[in-house]
């Protein structure tokens, strides 16, 4: 009967040993320790030698990813947005398990499975478990999608573990505060896959006694066991070596994970799409005012769902922008003063925004002809009548008679939640009507005083053959 004790206690030393084993895909034999951050198949805490647990920090890094879209690949201002992260005992059956494949034990030992425990004590999170961004900070975008993330750590330092085993944990994220909604900072939500909580993970902590004991130390005190693994993953469900890619997939927190080398679809990260403005002037048949007048644009971005504040980056090209007013709510409008062939480009506007843009001729006494191009991935081209000059506005917030100061107007409206691989351009080109002192078109009164010599020559000519005849 002893004998058949000590056997199964052997065993189960075993198996806890050798079950970390499976967090070791590959190593370079050394023995050292790996970083405290998940590697790419959701893992902290790897073994460099088959079947030789390493002790490692107790403390675990997890990431939240937003990956943020802009066709021009460039640097946009951040949304504001702030997660919050919690950690509990996740609910185990009889049946949770983990599973270790054949290879990483002694050869003919085959796979070894070990029954997975609900977590215990109380770990910390850092920052109160928060994770934020807001508009003082920018992101990396690109057309295809860029990852910026940001880390949180878990500490099991405190936590006095019930015995050597894998303990399981589950860790929810959720919106700061209860007036928040992704919707509201422009963040498109994850896509949970089927039977997948987006908003959760699991993680298994490997546990054994320290060996030797530490002095003074019981297996009532935290410093008595020692953490030799991680690992992340969104299903609550037993892991075994074939399930890595597939209902149990290991990811690296709360971003996308690579099992096997093959990037998870079921985990995907929030999306952040935003899209660009240039708006750019030409003046044409008016060389004094296209070097002199800088002329004024009320540019107008309203977004009906995005409450929380738009920050916009702007580049600028012969030209300012003035008159910038913070919105009560979804709007924000100002003034950019544009010369003949200047531009400003408005960089990072939330997809979902609906664009004015209004331009006022202060050329004193010019009248144009203005011709308004939107260029995107299809190209409209509008043509405005003959208009005269008007007084600037004096302030962008003010414009409830925009109507009045315009000289011509262009709008489009952008999809939310979409990637918007469109480069928006308006084009406004003025071109001089010249008027002559009488009021007629220089361009036609020659063709009139020409009409009239002709006509003048006729009644000469035939008068005279009248006189000669007679």
């Amino acid at each position: 009967m002893l004998k058949k004790i000590s056997a199964s206690i052997l065993a189960l030393v075993m198996v806890l040993s050798l079950c970390a084993g499976a967090m070791a895909a590959d190593g370079d034999g050394s023995g050292s320790v790996s970083t405290t951050t998940l590697d790419a198949n959701g893992e902290q805490g790897v073994f460099k030698v088959v079947d030789t647990p390493i002790s490692q920090d107790k403390t675990l890094i997890l990431e939240k990813e937003i990956t943020a879209y802009n066709v021009d690949e460039t640097t946009i201002n951040a949304p504001t947005i702030s997660y919050t992260y919690t950690i509990e005992a996740a609910t185990v059956g009889d049946d949770t398990a983990v599973t270790d494949s054949a290879d990483h034990h002694a050869a003919g030992t085959g796979a070894v499975t070990v029954p997975v425990k609900a977590g215990v004590g109380t770990p910390t999170i850092s920052d109160h478990g928060v994770v934020a961004w807001t508009n003082s900070e920018t992101m990396t975008a690109t057309s295809t999608g860029a990852p910026n993330k940001k880390s949180f750590s878990i500490d099991f330092s405190s936590v006095a573990f019930t015995g050597p085993g894998v303990y399981r944990y589950k860790i929810t994220e959720n919106l700061t505060g209860t007036t928040d909604t992704y919707a509201a900072a422009g963040v498109t939500e994850t896509t949970a896959g089927t039977g997948m909580g987006s908003h959760e993970r699991y993680i298994d902590v490997y546990v054994r006694p320290k060996a030797p004991t530490p002095e003074g130390t019981t297996a009532d005190d935290p410093g008595y066991w020692d953490i030799y693994g991680f690992t992340c993953f969104y299903n609550n469900t037993s892991i075994t070596d074939s399930d890595k890619a597939s209902t149990a997939v290991k990811t690296t927190g709360f971003v996308p994970g690579t099992t096997g080398g093959s990037s998870s679809t079921a985990v995907k990260a929030d999306s952040y799409y935003t899209f660009n403005l240039t708006l750019t002037k030409t003046v044409v048949n008016d060389a004094y005012s296209a070097a002199n007048v800088s002329f004024p644009f009320t540019v107008i971005f309203t977004n009906n769902t995005v409450t929380k504040s738009i920050a916009i980056i702007g580049k600028v090209e012969n030209a300012t922008v003035t008159g910038w007013i913070e919105p009560e709510v979804n709007e924000r409008s100002g003034i950019a003063l544009i010369k003949s062939g200047g531009q400003i480009k408005f960089i990072g506007i939330p997809n979902g925004t609906s664009v004015e843009v209004y331009e006022t001729n202060t050329a004193t006494g010019v009248t144009y002809k203005v011709e308004t191009a939107l260029t995107t991935s299809s190209t409209t081209t509008t043509t405005d009548q003959s208009v005269n000059w008007h007084a600037a506005p004096e302030r962008a917030d003010s414009q409830t008679t925009k109507q009045t100061y315009q000289s011509t107007k262009a709008t489009f409206s952008t999809t939310a939640d979409a990637d918007d691989d469109n480069d928006y351009t308006v084009a406004i080109t003025n071109t001089l009507v010249t008027i002559s002192p009488t009021g007629v078109a220089l361009r036609v009164a020659p063709y009139v005083l020409i009409l009239t010599a002709g006509v003048a020559l006729l009644l000469v000519s035939r008068r005279r053959k009248a006189v000669v005849e007679e």
